[in-house]
């Protein structure tokens, strides 16, 4: 009966279908044949399965379709939070697949519309990969790529000279970024530097203070070649400077003066030019190790700023963790600066660094950027065996290794300035009442003329004697008040002018962080850069960690080497397998 049933509900719906489609409306009634036979379908299938719903098998195999269903459900699910919340994890050494924080700082930023033009045509995965990781910190980012050989008159407006070069576009200024091949890819250094440094109003100057011993800008160790190809690639201008060659500092707005560690102290007319620099707004960074005599001290006092030349020994053993001995500097703890938000608890290393103090001081406002552990200390001696700390001579930890001090508008030169102007009213005051008592002494003068017609010769000798002696009296007071007051004036060009408000300066007890090898160490380089930064007046830009070049692990084989390689994968390899099989059947038999 289910049989039949089955076949005139089929029967039903092909009559429905046929009716709809003849007539071309469909009416209520093709629509009613076909969802009654539909139905008698529906009530055939239950009365001939009845018996079928009842197998072990059935269950069996129905059970195992609504797990697959509920599988895919859950599957799909996951895949659909895992593309609209994307998180990934990045376990490479330098995060070369995450963007560092200075650059999604740019990128999230933008004031206006950002466009990177790759001249390459299809892309690498990896700089589309990069790329795609930029569009998503801001919409404003754009990304384009073309072809050259078919879009040439783009290609010539940006003026590309090879395949594969890349260029940003913001506003009306465009610059290179680099040139991307199959061995060089796109590299997130160089494009966050171009996005900086596009957006930059003005060219800032680092001048770095050379002939007094200081280490060398070249690539040796102990130099600043590091640092100087940072800055370059941070948009400055880097040149050296030297006192022999130049008399004064060129006055430049948001230029840095750098001086680090002197081996010879500096001339007085160079600490004086020096000074001068800071009062025309000029910003100061000092980099002195513990045997530098830097002869700037006037500076420094000015400043408020006391070096202590004992050596921080840090006891605790982090340092020692990763290398480096009991003399060098492990800071964890920053200061609450612009320098140093960034940072975090990350770890920055100062070998044989010396405390740095800022006492308080009218119009400077000093802020302290890296702090050692509780567990170190100023060691006086360090030419002893064992470093032990002594109470008596050395001091105590934690101790400051950096300052940051900004110069702030001074508010007694207003008090200053009304205290002048009523000097001045004072003394016109007292200028008048002594006109006044000249007139009257000249008139009691005249009436004792007068009287004195009679007095005779002698007395006029002897008046005239006193009178000689009177006026050689006042000639000898006089030549002694015009001595005094040229010493006055001599004492008193030896001061210094006071620091432009504008004038800034950073003080780090240490150098060698800056130098060849260990400028690329965990946050050194990134202190160094955002000091330099932050002199420079670049509060508009971001101050945040650096995006850093990833570390070449590739194995340079010689023809030889591979070689050996290829034959050992091919051969020697199978070979084990094939004399262990062999083990194993002797065994069994």
């Amino acid at each position: 009966m289910a049989k039949y049933l089955f076949l005139f509900g089929i029967f039903i719906v092909i009559v429905g279908v046929t009716s709809g489609y003849v007539a071309g409306d469909w009416t209520p009634l093709p629509l009613g044949l076909i969802i009654a036979g539909g139905v008698i379908v529906i009530i055939s299938f239950f009365l001939g399965t009845r018996k079928f719903w009842r197998r072990r098998s059935t269950q069996a195999n129905l059970n195992a379709l609504t797990a697959t269903i509920a599988l895919v459900f859950i599957l799909g699910c996951l895949n659909f939070l895992a593309i609209r919340y994307e998180k990934t994890i990045d376990l490479t050494e330098n995060n070369i697949y995450t963007l560092a924080p200075q650059s999604k700082q740019l990128v999230s930023e933008l004031k206006e519309e950002l466009t990177v033009w790759v001249f390459n045509n299809p892309p690498s995965q990896e700089t589309k990969q990069l790329l795609e990781n930029y569009q998503k910190q801001s919409n404003k980012f754009k990304v384009n790529f073309v072809n050259p050989q078919q879009n040439i008159g783009k290609a010539e407006e940006f003026g590309v000279e090879s395949y594969g070069e890349i260029y940003i576009e913001y506003g009306d200024n465009t610059q290179f970024v680099q040139q991307v091949s199959e061995v060089e890819p796109i590299s997130e250094v160089k494009l966050t530097s171009a996005i900086q440094n596009i957006q930059r109003d003005r060219v800032s100057f680092v001048y770095i203070l050379q002939g007094h011993g200081e280490p060398p800008l070249d690539p040796v160790q102990g130099g600043l070649s590091q640092a100087v190809a940072s800055l370059k690639q941070q948009g400055y201008q880097v040149q050296p400077f030297n006192f022999a060659e130049e008399t004064n500092l060129p006055n430049l707005a948001n230029s840095v003066l750098m001086i680090a560690s002197p081996e010879r102290e500096l001339f007085p007319g160079e600490v004086d030019a020096i000074a001068n620099y800071l009062a025309e707004g000029g910003s100061l960074l000092l980099l002195l190790d513990p045997d530098s005599n830097s002869g700037l001290d006037p500076i420094l006092e000015m400043w408020g700023v006391q070096l202590d030349d004992r050596v921080i020994v840090d006891a605790s053993g982090q340092g020692q963790v990763l290398g480096f001995n009991a003399a060098t500097a492990f800071v964890t703890r920053y200061g609450d600066h612009p320098i140093t938000n960034p940072f975090g608890n990350g770890i920055s290393v100062y070998p044989l660094a010396r405390p740095v103090d800022a006492l308080e001081k009218e119009g400077i406002t000093a802020t302290a950027l890296a702090y050692t552990n509780e567990a170190s200390w100023a060691e006086s001696d360090t030419t002893q065996e064992q470093l032990e700390y002594n109470p008596e001579r050395d001091r105590a930890g934690p101790l400051v290794i950096s300052f940051a001090l900004d110069s702030i508008e001074d508010s007694s030169s207003d008090t200053s300035e009304e205290e002048t102007e009523t000097t001045e009213e004072e003394t016109s005051d007292s200028n008048n009442s002594g006109e006044t008592n000249s007139e009257d002494k000249e008139t009691a003068n005249e009436s004792s003329d007068n009287t004195e017609e009679t007095i005779t010769d002698s007395d006029n000798a002897e008046a005239d004697n006193q009178t000689e002696e009177t006026t050689t009296d006042s000639e000898s007071e006089t030549v002694n008040e015009s001595s005094d007051n040229t010493e006055e004036t001599d004492s008193e060009e030896t001061t210094f002018p006071k620091p432009s408000p504008d004038a800034r300066m950073v003080v780090f007890g240490d150098s060698d962080f800056a130098t060849n090898g260990l400028f690329i160490q965990q946050l050194n380089g990134d202190m160094f850069l955002n000091s330099v930064d932050w002199l420079a007046n670049s509060d508009t830009l971001s101050l945040a960690l650096r995006p850093k070049e990833e570390t070449n692990r590739r194995i340079n084989l010689t023809p030889q080497q591979a070689a050996i390689l290829s034959r050992s994968a091919i051969g020697i390899v199978p070979l084990f397998g094939l004399i262990l099989a062999m083990i194993s059947w002797l065994r069994r038999r």
